[in-house]
């Protein structure tokens, strides 16, 4: 499936950009997330709700992305392309 392939070339533009990705249970308890961002110990980290669909993982992936310096990366242009429209979203909202 297109999203598949879709989510394997995000995960590897964050390991391009030095960010780990984890996959666990985020809607557990009094969290309820999908996932995010975040730095620890000067480390980078995108955790990910396991559960999401295949599709939700790869939306949530453009867009924590499109927040990050993506300009001297070298991406595949699906994804670069993807990424953009996220964040021309993002400032026509704004």
């Amino acid at each position: 499936m297109q999203y598949e392939r879709l989510l394997s070339l995000l995960e590897q533009t964050a390991e391009k950009l030095s960010i780990r990705i984890d996959y666990d249970d985020l809607q557990k308890g009094e969290v309820s997330t999908p996932g995010g961002f975040f730095k620890l110990r000067g480390e980078k980290y995108i955790l990910i709700h396991r559960d999401l669909s295949v599709k939700e993982k790869v939306d949530l992936l453009c867009r924590i992305l499109a927040e990050m310096d993506t300009e001297n990366t070298h991406l595949p242009p699906e994804i670069r392309e993807r990424i953009e429209r996220v964040r021309h979203r993002g400032t026509s909202q704004q």
